[in-house]
């Protein structure tokens, strides 16, 4: 077998796995890991505006791609990964990109991030994965961050949401925190529901 077919193999088996511990009832994780592709971060980056005085929170960052994205706009970033190996991938990646002085790569729970120095969240998770962390982390914003978020919606702030860019059937999310100040927040999670993040955003 080629060493791409390995690579591409073990891949295959990586998402497999977190699907199966997503899917467990006590699992910490609030999403499978799949990578968010690359002409998706460009839509992120450009519906949230990106650029150098910005400070990104990737909320389940994964391999760190959307981290280093931002860095070669010139942002600062910080990435929260629960899973081990991918938050050291998501290291690795922003050191050979050569923007490790711009990102800091953080392995824990995407629910105690400090966000309160973000001007853009950035998430890929899941619908109740998203209600959940900005349940955890919304109260911390700063008024008028953005958060863009692929695919998902943010169930309970439809009253924040700025605008929407879909384009061939995938969604990229943009909203702001300007009403969370005011008491704002998204729906409160069952007790059941997981406790952290990854998508790739664990990503």
């Amino acid at each position: 077998m080629s060493a791409f077919n390995k690579s591409a193999l073990g891949g295959i088996l990586f998402e497999m796995r977190s699907w199966v511990r997503f899917l467990l009832p006590t699992s910490p994780y609030v999403a499978p890991y799949y990578p968010t592709p690359d002409v998706i971060i460009q839509r992120m980056m450009k519906v949230a505006e990106v650029g150098p005085k910005d400070v990104v929170c990737d909320l389940g960052c994964g391999d760190g791609r959307v981290l280093v994205a931002a860095a070669k706009l010139g942002a600062r970033g910080v990435g929260y990964e629960l899973d081990k190996s991918l938050a050291n991938a998501a290291s690795i990646n922003v050191q050979e990109a050569k923007v490790d002085h711009l990102v800091k790569v953080v392995q824990g729970d995407a629910s105690k991030a400090d966000v309160t120095n973000a001007t853009v969240v950035a998430l890929y998770l899941s619908e109740s994965g998203n209600s959940f962390l900005l349940n955890s982390v919304g109260p911390k914003l700063k008024p008028k961050t953005k958060i863009v978020s692929f695919f998902f919606p943010i169930n309970g702030w439809e009253k924040n949401l700025i605008t929407v860019d879909s384009q061939d059937n995938m969604s990229v999310y943009l909203y702001s925190s300007k009403n969370v100040s005011d008491g704002f927040q998204a729906p409160k999670q069952d007790n059941s529901e997981t406790l952290s993040s990854t998508s790739d955003n664990s990503q």
